[in-house]
């Protein structure tokens, strides 16, 4: 796949991830997430599953906002790279909350139907502007 196409693609993965966040569609949104999907921390610490993400798929999380700042994409051979500022929005248990971070995918080559799936997600501060 050209480093363009699979921008392309990617752009496509993940503009369908965040509709199927905000529509709460666990079952499409698996679809594209690998099987071994799995968070670090802004020092690089492994997270495993992230509880937000099991709190969502289980209908005790809601989203109803998330909004992105320019996607920054970088194409490594089989994998891509795609950073940006979140804004998100959401309600639990507590409530009402709202979170900016920094968002640094690993988006890689998969066999799947869409040629990519999500590897990994580090959760970083915002970056001050």
């Amino acid at each position: 796949m050209s480093t363009t196409v699979l921008e392309h693609t990617i752009a496509t993965a993940e503009a369908q991830v965040l509709q199927l966040l905000l529509a709460q569609d666990v079952d499409a949104l698996q679809a594209w997430l690998s099987p071994s999907l799995f968070f670090s921390d802004g020092a690089g610490q492994w997270l495993g599953a992230h509880p937000f993400l099991t709190a969502w798929s289980t209908g005790q999380l809601r989203i109803s906002a998330l909004e992105q700042g320019a996607v920054e994409p970088l194409v490594c051979g089989q994998l891509t790279l795609v950073s940006s500022d979140v804004r998100l929005r959401y309600a639990d248990a507590g409530g009402e909350h709202a979170r900016a971070l920094r968002l640094l995918r690993v988006w890689a080559t998969a066999s799947n139907t869409a040629g990519v799936h999500l590897l990994s997600i580090g959760l970083l501060p915002p970056r001050l502007v």
